[in-house]
């Protein structure tokens, strides 16, 4: 790849990580009730997964993907459910600042990881996605090891740069607030968000 290409790939997928979408919701959501560092691991999460797609389209696995197209809609219904389990939790929970700063609502590393996982996994249409995107920056045909990897880092970098971005801006707007009224306020729309994300990623197509 060139240095053109990968900077006008970079643009690209930056402008396309900004559009709010399930991933920067479900980052949103873990940010406010749960602080940066735990959304750190959602963007790990939500990164691992669409590094797992972006090698199928690369090294060509796309007929290997639609074959277990079962799978992809046990894990889309599963997942969208368990986000949708998350919101009612938060919509439920009754936090104060302090019990906010001792994290109220305690989430492991793992889950969070897992959590950020299931949004890509859910939705086997990002594989469509980077088929459509990729051919503009890269031939696919006559691709070598290292120009893939090149374009896994690049995308990565992108998507990273624009999640942490909304996650910084979602804790940093939760700590201003201190009221126990407006902290239930911050955990029921953190909550919506996470149920909105869950209905959609249960009723995409494919």
């Amino acid at each position: 790849m060139t240095t053109e290409s990968v900077f006008a790939l970079f643009i690209a997928m930056l402008i396309s990580a900004a559009i709010p979408g399930p991933g920067v919701f479900t980052c949103i959501a873990q940010a406010i009730t749960s602080g940066f560092k735990d959304a750190l691991y959602v963007i790990s999460g939500i990164l691992i997964g669409n590094i797992v797609f972006l090698f199928v389209v690369i090294f060509g696995l796309v007929a290997a993907a639609q074959a277990l197209g079962n799978f992809f809609i046990v894990i889309k219904y599963l997942g969208a459910l368990y986000l949708i389990w998350l919101g009612g939790k938060l919509w439920i929970s009754d936090s104060d600042f302090t019990s906010f700063s001792n994290n109220s609502l305690p989430r492991s590393s793992t889950s969070s990881f897992l959590t950020g996982l299931i949004v890509p996994f859910s939705n086997s249409s990002v594989i469509f996605f980077y088929i459509s995107l990729l051919p503009t920056f890269i031939d696919l045909s006559n691709l070598s090891l290292t120009d893939g990897l090149i374009a896994v880092l690049t995308i990565s970098a992108a998507f990273f740069a624009v999640l942490a971005c909304y996650s910084y801006g979602a804790a940093k707007a939760r700590k201003i607030f201190k009221s126990r009224k407006t902290l239930k306020r911050f955990n029921r729309g953190a909550g919506t968000l996470m149920i909105g994300t869950g209905v959609y990623v249960a009723v995409q197509r494919a």
